[in-house]
């Protein structure tokens, strides 16, 4: 009987090998296991082995007898693979005629999961990122990396929060230093890395950058404008296996969303290339910010992404710009124009009310415990780079530089910045107002939004975020009422 991770699987063991953790970008599920479930888990790799093989190294490991190790390790097997994690069979073409691919034929191609609830038969009483976030909080753990290839860019979005300057003069990441970067990224067990610019598809290396990916065995993203997609860019993205390839479109009025990016043509192209992408399974999520230029029309994207079977998304908050210049929020709605495109996404957004609604609350949470929980993963678990090495907590947080990986490496950035630390000292209790607030579990609060907008200060919450929670929390409320969620 052989084994092998399926395709769509990624594993790392941490902590010395005393924590393991596998997930799936197909079916979004994941787990972790300790100790000799964390040893069981490392035996699995790419290639396929013979259990008997993994079995007789376990001998080696435990004092048990190896029937004992054939059945417990049998379980983990069998329970991974129902859960599409692995694939076991009897021979390698079996396995591959088990291994699933993405496609938009499947039943559910944005993700085969309908419940995001770790179904084992150990019942664990939280999420595995509720615990891995525990585990980091404690001792961090570079699992997620962000890149900017390029500064360059080919549209000028009028809400972007990149500063038009910094495209004006952009410059491209080399092969070489992204290739540099990326091993020490591996080296220190990352996970997820994502491309992103500026475009990211207009770095001329793109294709060597995504297979070298591929090479180091890690889960991509591509976030792109697709406006310079082309076939061999289709083919790669193919043969690399992308997790998500993420794609704005503003409207399905070509002038609404070519206004946005001020780049005529800018829809025609973009548009065409994600019926490319989906022609050739590739899977893409739709993102469609919602601002005063397409407040009318932009249900109509997320209907086409429904119609394409396509995940998609909306968000109507808005980021001021990196530089702390406010003057891009001029298109941010007003409450009033937030509260219909709310009511509209509660009527027709199917994802919306039966996955994030149905999220755990975070008034849920233990006070006690809610204190000592970080706002989000930035500088915890991820980072960002951009193409002058210069490395900051999270996408938009480009003035918040914690580091440059081009003059030092980046385990030692992640271990010993003074910035990082700063950033992992901040926790929920450090804005108390909102540890009992009524509307905790609707707030989109976040420390770059806070900082960009007040002129650098993370800890002034803008009183934008607070009316639009608590306007949700009056919608949702309003529908919970009349049996409509």
């Amino acid at each position: 009987m052989l084994i092998r991770q399926s395709k769509n699987s990624f594993i790392r063991i941490y902590d010395n090998g005393i924590l393991g953790y596998i997930t799936n970008q197909l079916t979004r599920h994941d787990r972790t296991y300790i100790e000799s479930g964390a040893d069981f888990l490392s035996q699995i790799t790419r290639e396929p082995k013979d259990i008997e093989s993994i079995v007789a190294d376990l001998t080696k490991i435990y004092d048990a007898d190896i029937e004992t190790i054939r059945t417990d390790f049998m379980d983990l097997a069998q329970d991974l693979a129902y859960h599409k994690f692995v694939v076991v069979g009897e021979t390698t073409d079996e396995l591959d005629a088990q291994d699933l691919e993405f496609s938009y034929a499947m039943e559910n191609p944005k993700t085969l999961a309908e419940d995001f609830t770790q179904i084992t038969g150990e019942n664990p009483d939280r999420t595995t990122q509720d615990y891995l976030m525990q585990h980091d909080i404690k001792k961090p753990r570079l699992a997620c990396l962000q890149f900017e290839l390029t500064s360059r860019c080919n549209e000028r979005c009028i809400h972007c929060y990149i500063p038009n300057g910094k495209k004006n003069t952009g410059f491209d990441l080399t092969f070489d230093r992204f290739k540099h970067i990326l091993d020490q990224f591996a080296e220190m067990g990352g996970i997820n890395v994502t491309l992103s610019g500026g475009e990211a598809l207009m770095n001329k290396d793109i294709e060597k950058i995504l297979r070298y990916c591929r090479e180091k065995d890690l889960q991509i993203s591509l976030l792109t404008n697709l406006i310079s997609l082309n076939d061999e860019h289709v083919k790669v993205l193919k043969e690399v296996n992308v997790s998500l390839v993420q794609v704005s479109l503003y409207s399905m009025t070509p002038e609404v969303h070519d206004m946005i990016t001020t780049v005529k043509g800018s829809f025609e192209r973009t548009k065409s290339a994600i019926e490319k992408l989906y022609d050739a399974d590739v899977p893409v999520q739709i993102s469609c910010p919602v601002m005063k230029a397409n407040k009318e029309g932009y249900d109509k994207v997320i209907q086409y992404a429904q119609s394409m079977r396509m995940k998609s998304n909306t968000d109507y908050i808005m980021m001021a710009q990196a530089d702390l210049d406010t003057s891009n929020l001029a298109n941010r709605l007003s409450i009033e124009e937030t509260e219909k495109v709310v009511r509209n996404i509660m009527d027709f957004d199917k994802d919306y009310k039966e996955q994030t609604l149905l999220q755990e609350p975070i008034s849920s949470v233990p006070i006690e415990e809610l204190c000592q929980m970080p706002l989000c993963g930035a500088g915890i678990n991820d980072l960002c780079i951009t193409v002058n090495g210069d490395i900051y907590p999270c996408a938009g947080w480009q003035s918040f530089v914690v580091g440059n990986v081009f003059k030092q490496s980046l385990k030692d950035i992640w271990e010993n910045s003074p910035k990082l630390a700063e950033i992992r000292k901040v926790k929920r209790k450090d804005f108390p107002k909102c540890l009992t607030c009524e509307a905790r579990d609707y707030c989109a609060m976040c420390l770059v939004r806070n900082y960009n907008e007040s002129g650098g200060d993370m800890f002034k919450v803008n009183k934008h975020f607070c009316d639009v929670a608590f306007l949700t929390k009056r919608i949702v409320e309003e529908y919970k009422s009349k049996g409509l969620i």
